[in-house]
């Protein structure tokens, strides 16, 4: 491919990955155990706060809620963002006797791509839906991840940094110069399991954490999307736009679908703008409408005691107060 003077070149796997785990040994690894009959939806980008697990945990919860049976890996075992969403949400439905769908989870808590594998198959293997959750750097595992999805979604702020992780675009001139270092990897994985015959994942780019502000920003990071829609083989969409509600409700695991089911938030209400369903939309899942069924949740309030329920329920109120609407 050639673009004002951009000419991709062969190059030497090893050299590009110092740790060996070049494409050829990612999907020779992969295919000598396939891999489970589920949408496999990983969220992947070597930029940091981006808002990469917050959009993985909305969009796990939301495909439960629809009576999908879901199962969330969490392979950032240092950060463990998504690990701490649905830990928090756990708490907050057996505190509350809330009944919220939540979906299966774990946590790979070592570089291991073959641990990776047997907990898919393990945990994962009656499932609808695996959603994975990559941390916000490169690595083996993370590759293994990408090359494994049947959907890859890639959040980006509306930035020039955010935009430089997929492609280098001249900043006076606009010309593209090239794949960045994460449009690089993703690349190559395409590229071998081109060869191979395999099927490509759905890749799709997704502005989230924007805000409507940036007018001329978001406006530039479109114009630079759509060209690489089609030089890349991606999609774009728009994820979750930066909001008070997602950043109160989420260190207790909520969703601003979950208020009306807790009745010691009912004073409250939100805005629901509808973004989250319209980018569960733009995943263009397979139908599974035969196959669903209840939405896993709490059956029962846990044995907690009156004092400590009334405190965490107090603390909630007072984390929203002031910052969503009284209905």
């Amino acid at each position: 491919m050639e673009e004002a003077g951009w000419t991709e070149t062969a190059r030497n796997e090893g050299d590009r990955y110092e740790n060996g785990e070049c494409p050829s040994r990612v999907l020779d690894a992969i295919s000598q155990r396939g891999r489970p009959d589920a949408d496999i939806i990983v969220f992947a980008n070597e930029k940091g706060g981006v808002g990469k697990s917050t959009l993985a945990f909305h969009t796990a919860v939301r495909l439960a809620e629809e009576g999908r049976k879901v199962l969330t890996i969490d392979l950032d075992y240092r950060q463990k963002s998504m690990s701490s969403a649905i830990a928090a949400r756990s708490g907050t439905a057996s505190c509350l006797g809330a009944e919220l769908a939540i979906p299966r989870h774990c946590v790979i808590d070592k570089p291991s791509g073959s641990l990776l594998l047997q907990e898919m198959f393990r945990l994962g293997g009656q499932c609808d839906a695996i959603v994975i959750d990559c941390p916000g750097s490169d690595s083996g595992l993370a590759r293994r991840a990408i090359a494994l999805a049947t959907t890859l979604v890639t959040p980006i702020n509306a930035s020039h940094f955010d935009c430089d992780v997929l492609a280098h675009f001249h900043a006076a001139s606009g010309r593209l110069e090239g794949p960045g270092a994460f449009g690089q990897t993703v690349l190559d994985l395409r590229a071998e399991q081109k060869q191979r015959g395999q099927r490509l994942a759905d890749w799709i780019v997704v502005k989230n954490r924007v805000r409507t502000l940036e007018k001329a920003q978001i406006a530039r990071i479109d114009d630079q999307l759509a060209r690489l829609a089609d030089r890349f083989g991606l999609r774009t969409g728009e994820g979750l736009r930066e909001g008070i509600a997602y950043r109160e409700l989420l260190p207790y695991g909520l969703l601003r679908s979950d208020l009306k089911r807790i009745a010691e938030l009912d004073q409250f209400s939100t805005r629901d703008n509808g973004e989250l369903d319209e980018f569960i939309a733009t995943l263009a899942l397979p139908d599974r409408s035969g196959m669903t069924e209840t939405p896993s949740s709490f059956p029962s309030r846990s044995r907690t005691l009156r004092s400590t329920r009334e405190r965490y329920a107090q603390s909630l109120r007072a984390s929203v107060a002031g910052k969503l609407a009284v209905a």
